[in-house]
């Protein structure tokens, strides 16, 4: 099952309590109080398993039954985190509560979930469906009948859960709330990388003690029929040259493959067909020990790749396939090298001249990083290279409370760029606007207006868009681009921590600015105070800090 949705219950903390604090609760089903339920109180533990995620038990602490009114009661607890489960019909439904002085856990066993499970518009019989709640425990699970539907009744009506269906060893789910339909289309399944190639692979250069840092950005698309996945494991291939030192990758270590000239990555979860999968990698190589060429091979077909290198690096690039431009950024220039839909099995070899051996490095060494918010500050060529802060790491400072639309989020280039079209709508969010979107919506909305630019830039290069619409339009998805950015940052800073842990992890996750992550940090100590959410955010704000 996707790790992301099975990850969800906390680690037990139990404080002292200045008094006893209390769970209660009620069940009924279409209006019926249900009398005589088992009813148990469960304490939660967790340990960290080798692949990143939590493993999860829990012991009974107490058992009572519901009384004539469905009504139930646990007493005398302390405060932490607790889940109680109610038996109906043979089925255990289950509630997470985190306790401080009293809560609520009602049980309204009313409503349905179903769906159809099909495959190139036919629908599949005796596939194998599990209802889970918020938190990745099965409740229930069935098979399609003959007309490939399934169904689950007596779900517990206000509540979210994750369906997930099998087929060809590739778990599909989705989050549904009760009452609504969940419909799955399947695939066949293959581990094998001729469904996979590159869109996007940008590689930044810099100057390093004894060598040359590589920090590489690939974006992987599933462009075939199938699914990319493996109950044993599938993995995506990066070439690198021979001989490198210092490699490190955003992946974990039980996902990683290292051979000489290439690493290769298990991306954990399906990609499914026309999905993208993105990962990152550096490293360092030395060029006297290849005569001053960088090797690059495509184990992919790639449709677009750029190599990078700010021209105070003291070296030159060059390459005779490549198209070569000078891109300003921030004061800085950077040699760009291009190539576009490079063949599978090709090998680039990109000649640096003029390299001189550093003992120390750089000032500026192995600050680069490569996130996708910069995409549109570098211009089109080499957007999503360059962090908006190349240089020394600025002091971590904490934001003073103010109205959030007022807070400054961040010291960015993006401040200082006029916004003309404010009320911009993208074709892809149906008319609506992007304040009006929620977190997971910008997301999707920022990666669709870099692949605007992306594709933008590809036409204009193949001649088919003249040089001032192009202008036009580069203007135009970059300013639209810069208000997702800025919409995806107030988003985030009011970011709603009432939510799941769960919910607020994949957000968090997704947040690359300290400062927020810091704000979001004192408000939640202002407020539930979860050890759960807490170590989230820290653990946010020490990843991006070793990156930097």
């Amino acid at each position: 099952m996707n790790k992301i949705f099975s990850i969800l219950l906390i680690l037990v903390i139990f404080t002292n309590a200045a008094s006893a604090a209390e769970i209660s609760g009620n069940v009924a089903s279409f209006g019926k109080k249900l009398a005589d339920l088992k009813v148990t109180l469960n304490s939660v533990t967790g340990t960290q398993s080798q692949e990143g995620g939590m493993v999860y038990n829990f012991t009974q602490l107490l058992e009572t039954s519901t009384d004539q009114n469905g009504d139930y009661a646990f007493s005398d607890l302390i405060d932490g985190m607790y889940r109680v489960n109610v038996t109906y019909n043979g089925i255990t439904y289950g509630e997470n509560t985190g306790l401080k002085g009293k809560a609520v856990a009602d049980f309204n066993l009313s409503e349905k979930i179903e769906g159809y499970v099909l495959k190139v518009n036919n629908t599949l019989a005796e596939i194998p469906i599990r209802l889970m709640d918020e938190v990745g425990i099965e409740l229930m699970s069935t098979f399609t009948n003959k007309s490939g539907k399934y169904s689950f009744n007596r779900v517990n009506a206000g509540k979210s859960f994750i369906v997930e269906a099998a087929y060809a060893d590739v778990p599909y789910t989705k989050n549904v709330n009760a009452s609504e339909n969940a419909d799955f289309i399947v695939y066949d399944s293959t581990k094998e990388g001729d469904v996979l190639s590159v869109n996007v692979d940008h590689i930044i250069l810099s100057q390093t003690s004894n060598g040359i840092k590589v920090d590489e950005y690939i974006v992987f698309m599933n462009t075939g029929d199938k699914v990319f996945f493996s109950k044993d494991r599938a993995y995506v291939g990066i070439s690198t040259p021979e001989g490198i030192t210092r490699f490190t990758t955003d992946a974990m270590e039980c996902c990683l493959v290292r051979e000489k000239d290439s690493a290769w990555i298990d991306p954990m979860n399906p990609i499914m067909p026309g999905e993208t999968f993105t990962t990152q990698i550096s490293y360092v190589f030395n060029p006297e020990s290849s005569n001053n060429l960088f090797f690059k091979g495509m184990i992919y077909n790639t449709s677009y790749m750029t190599v990078l290198s700010d021209k105070k690096n003291g070296f030159s690039i060059d390459n005779q396939f490549a198209k070569k431009e000078t891109v300003p950024n921030e004061g800085k220039e950077f040699e760009v090298l291009s190539f576009m839909n490079v063949p599978k099995d090709q090998k680039l070899d990109i000649r640096i001249t003029g390299y001189v051996p550093s003992k120390t490095g750089s000032p500026e060494d192995f600050n680069y990083l490569i996130p996708v918010v910069a995409l549109i500050l570098v211009g089109a060529v080499s957007y999503p290279l360059l962090k908006n802060k190349i240089g020394k790491k600025q002091k971590r400072r904490f934001i003073k409370k103010a109205p959030f639309s007022n807070v400054s989020i961040d010291e960015t280039s993006e401040e200082n760029e006029v916004i003309l079209q404010t009320d911009a709508v993208s074709e892809n969010a149906a008319g609506k606007d992007i304040t009006e979107m929620s977190f997971g919506e910008l997301l999707v909305e920022k990666i669709s207006a870099f692949e605007s630019i992306i594709a933008l830039e590809n036409k204009f290069n193949a001649g088919e868009i003249p040089e001032k619409e192009y202008k036009e339009l580069k203007k135009e998805h970059k300013q639209y681009a810069t208000l997702v950015i800025k919409q995806l940052k107030e988003a985030a800073l009011n970011l709603d921590l009432g939510q799941p842990v769960p919910a607020l992890e994949t957000m968090i996750a997704h947040i690359g600015d300290i400062d927020i992550l810091e704000e979001l940090l004192e408000r939640e100590k202002e407020g539930d105070n979860r050890v759960e959410l807490k170590e989230a955010i820290e653990q946010r704000i020490d990843d991006i800090e070793r990156e930097e």
